[in-house]
This record gives C-alpha cells, structure tokens and sequence, in this order.
C-alpha cells in the first residue's frame, strides 16, 4: 500500500493513535536515530480537500507542541513503508540529522494581519489626499466619462496599499524579530491580508513571544484583526525536497 509522508522526526517511543489524510491511522517507520511519520494513501494523487488538508496540518502541530519534526509538503506518496526507510531516512540519514539538530529548540509562529477592504479603503483615503481628490472628481460620473480617471484612481489606490503593507510590515518585523531566531515575509494571500509573516522561535520564549503579539494587537485597533497560530512545524523554514518526492503528486 502506498505510504504517505507527514514529516521526519527522532522515534518518539510512545505513541498515540492519530488520524491522518482520508481518516487513515499514522504510524511511526524507524530506521536507527531517525523516524517518519506514515500513514496509508488509498487514492493516488491525494485529493487536496479540506478534511486532508485539514489533517495534514493537524497531525504536524499536535506533533510540534512536543517535539521536533521536519514537515513534508502536503501529498508526498512514497510506495510503501520500506521505501520511505530506503529513499528518506537512509538516503538522506546525514542531512536530516543536521536539520533535526538545528531546529530543534524551535517551533514556527505564524501571524497575519487581516483588514476588511473597506476599512482599508477608508484609511487610504483618509491618508492620502490625492486619492481623495481624483474619487472625489471620478464621484458618481459615467464610467466611460471617466475611464482614465477610474485607471488612474486604482493605481494609485494599489500604490497606497502596497506602501501600507510594507510599512506594516516592517512595524511587526521591528517588533517580533528580537525575539526570534529567524524570520520569513511571505506574500499576502488575499486582498484583506496586510501583513503574512513567520517567525521560527525558541521554544523557552513562546511565551514572551504571545505577549509581544497580544501588546502588538492592543495597538493596531479594532479594524485590524491578527491571526496567530503556533506551535507549528516550522514549514516556512524547512523544505524537504528530495529524490523520494519525485513519486509524490499534490
């Protein structure tokens, strides 16, 4: 039976029953200093639905609440389990050790800042008198009276967007890096989305880290939502991408 991939880790000793991707049992395959986690893939691809996508992601984090694990991309699909012995763990005994090694004090935290587009919108023009002035002349006008004016108007309104994410996300940034190990920008993923930032930070200052966030909320407002989720593997630092996930399909 195909095998399905989650992440690698050091063999836990004990361990609990999960569910994983199309609510198959995850087990642990060893091989020496170094384990996987697997479960059965009984579709080949994996249908990325939102119940796996859901459990992949599930798995990871309960795992990363207590232990370090390098996480695969969702649908990585080996053969079988002897495979994921012979073309992860032993192929690549050496690097993972290393990888395991350095992320070990670590778990990723992940914050973005979300503003609904309206209350954006407001903001823009509220700061930027240009935009004010040229929605003002455009108004209630007919489009094709205006066609050039409605261009002009959304290119400056994405200009002014831009430079409010950039300077949002440098406040973050400013705030949260002394407290992390290392930090990733990531583009927005939607238009509501300011600021898409993880930070891989030490396990012993999690805590101090959620009080800087709870702080760094406090101060943008009530328009301004944050979304913080952690402990997680830290996917944004780690890529697993190797010879054995040439058989996978996502």
């Amino acid at each position: 039976m195909n095998a399905y991939v989650y992440g690698v880790l050091r063999p836990p000793g004990s361990w609990s029953a999960r569910e994983g991707i199309d609510g198959q049992e995850v087990t642990v395959v060893e091989h020496g200093d170094l384990a996987a986690l697997v479960s059965e893939a009984p579709t080949v691809p994996v249908k990325a639905n939102r119940r796996n996508l859901t459990a992949h992601s599930r798995v990871l984090q309960e795992v990363a609440g207590e232990r370090c694990i390098l996480p695969m991309r969702f649908g990585v699909v080996m053969p079988d389990r002897p495979s994921v012995v012979r073309e992860l763990l032993e192929a690549r005994a050496d690097e993972l050790r290393v990888e395991l090694d350095a992320f070990e004090p670590y778990v990723e935290l992940d914050l973005r800042v979300i503003c609904p587009e309206e209350v954006l919108l407001r903001a823009v023009i509220a700061e930027r008198r240009d935009v004010a002035t040229l929605r003002e002349a455009v108004g209630d006008r007919p489009a094709d009276a205006t066609y050039y004016e409605r261009i002009r108007l959304g290119e400056l309104v994405a200009e002014a967007v831009a430079a409010k994410r950039e300077a949002l996300t440098r406040r973050v940034t400013a705030k949260l890096e002394p407290l992390a190990a290392a930090t990733e920008v990531g583009e927005p993923l939607h238009e509501e989305m300011l600021v898409n930032t993880a930070f891989l930070v030490s396990r012993d200052t999690v805590a101090q880290f959620d009080d800087a966030v709870e702080r760094l909320g406090q101060d943008f407002g009530a328009n301004v939502t944050l979304r913080y989720v952690g402990p997680l593997a830290p996917h944004r630092f780690v890529t697993l991408a190797s010879d054995a996930e040439a058989r996978a399909w996502a």
